[in-house]
């Protein structure tokens, strides 16, 4: 599907809340990006959790339709083994060999799952030509001028005060649209205020058991345990984009809530 949301920049004030301006269509019915402002087109991969649930293969294919999209960013947002795929040496290279085909626009943070194997992720991203980021940014220059992309890693305790180490010493152009990759979505309310134009977060899998297949948003993690789950969300003139996640690991198993293979439209301005 094509995911359209719109970076207003509007200031929605100090607490994350669930935000409207998301637009889904199937890749076929979308409709064209004229006319519309200026847009950058990025697919976000995260939480394959190569292993039992998903096969080499698979995640070959969920790489090769993205490069068939020709974004000008792939995302990658953490969680690439579960503990029993990160037995199998060379797998994530070969599964994810695709995206070579795109130098120099493959860019990732790590997840939790990803601190149990680091090395390994750190050489299997290497050899696809992703670009780990771990508390560092890099500009790069796109069709709507410098994008500054921000990786996060993945830490449960002092979030507040490591994110704002961390955002002390980046500098942004005042015209550059900074994205910041984040794993975990809960960890948007420990970001600076306003450091961010758009995150892009997973590990929530979506919600896992939900009404998401009905058209409705609610879903256990969000329902129960009030945390960001899915879609788009906002905290100041931020936007959170919580994928729902190319995979998923172990139980509970995933019901009412589809795994997620879109390519990402932000719009930053009206036309």
């Amino acid at each position: 599907e094509l995911v359209q949301l719109c970076l207003d920049g509007v200031d929605s004030g100090e607490v994350v809340r669930r935000c409207q301006s998301v637009q889904r269509y199937s890749l076929a019915k979308a409709p064209p990006s004229h006319g519309r402002g200026r847009s950058l087109r990025v697919v976000q991969i995260t939480d394959p959790h190569l292993g039992p649930f998903m096969s080499e293969a698979r995640l070959h294919g969920i790489c090769e339709r993205a490069v068939a999209q020709d974004p000008e960013l792939v995302l990658l947002t953490g969680d690439f083994y579960t503990m029993e795929g990160s037995g199998t040496q060379r797998s994530l290279r070969r599964a994810m060999a695709p995206l070579k085909e795109l130098p120099g626009r493959v860019f990732a943070c790590r997840g939790n799952h990803d601190l149990e194997v680091p090395d390994l992720v750190a050489q299997e991203l290497e050899a696809i030509g992703a670009r780990l980021l771990i508390d560092e940014t890099e500009s790069v220059q796109t069709s709507v001028g410098t994008v500054q992309i921000v990786g996060l890693d993945h830490i449960w305790r002092g979030r507040t005060e490591h994110f704002a180490k961390v955002f002390e010493g980046l500098a942004q152009e005042a015209s550059a649209l900074r994205l910041v990759l984040l794993h975990d979505p809960t960890a948007f309310a420990n970001l600076p205020l306003d450091s961010a134009d758009l995150v892009l977060s997973g590990h929530t899998h979506g919600g896992h058991l939900g009404l998401v297949s009905f058209g409705l948003n609610w879903t256990t993690i969000g329902g129960f345990l009030r945390i960001p789950d899915h879609g788009l969300w906002s905290r100041g003139r931020a936007r959170l984009y919580v994928h729902r996640a190319n995979g998923h690991y172990g139980f509970p198993l995933r019901i009412g809530v589809p795994a997620e293979e879109s390519v990402l439209r932000l719009v930053l301005d009206s036309a």
